[in-house]
């Protein structure tokens, strides 16, 4: 019989949260669509600014993400000293 188990491991620090530079690009992509549906919201069809808003809610939630992580992260490190 087969079993498969995942690979569990602790995460390194640099894959614990986002660094500055891709903060930034997200904040700046979400601000470009948040644009983009100002615009659309004038003439485009009602899918194209679903899409859009379905795009700013998924970089909204990778940034939430990110400060889950940050905060799993500093509890790891206090539990390991």
């Amino acid at each position: 019989m087969l079993v498969i188990t995942p690979i569990v491991r602790t995460p390194k620090e640099s894959e614990m949260s986002l660094s500055t530079q891709v903060k930034a690009s997200v904040q700046e992509a979400s601000n470009n669509l948040r644009d983009a549906i100002a615009f659309a919201a004038r003439g485009e069809h009602p899918i194209v600014i679903s899409l859009l808003s379905d795009m700013i809610s998924r970089l909204e939630s990778l940034e939430e993400m990110d400060q889950i992580m940050e905060k799993f992260g500093s509890a790891a490190g206090r539990k390991e000293v």
